[in-house]
Parts: structure tokens; C-alpha cells; sequence
């Protein structure tokens, strides 16, 4: 190992470490009669959230 590749390795390995720890967040929204498009069955739902002051 040379003293250039050492900085890579370490990118690599946090990089790497940072990955794993990256969890999946999900909420869920009742959108119940709130306007929609699309079918009700769609496998991935959209919610913009909007203030319209």
C-alpha cells in the first residue's frame, strides 16, 4: 500500500459504513378523501405538502 491509496481505502470503507447504516424511513399519511390522480392501487403514492400562506 502506498500512501496515495490509503486516503481511497479509508473514503471507501466510510462510504461503505455510511451505506449500511442508511436505514429506510417510511411514514404512513392517511390521504383518506383527499384529491388524487392516478389509480388507488399504484405501488408508490406521492404527497406534496404545500402552505399556502
Amino acid at each position: 500500500m502506498t500512501k496515495k491509496t490509503l486516503p481511497l481505502i479509508a473514503f471507501v470503507l466510510l462510504f461503505l459504513l455510511g451505506m449500511a447504516h442508511a436505514g429506510e424511513k417510511r411514514t404512513e399519511v392517511p390521504i383518506n378523501d383527499s384529491p388524487s390522480m392516478g389509480p388507488t392501487d399504484a405501488p408508490v403514492t406521492i404527497i406534496e405538502f404545500i402552505d399556502f400562506q
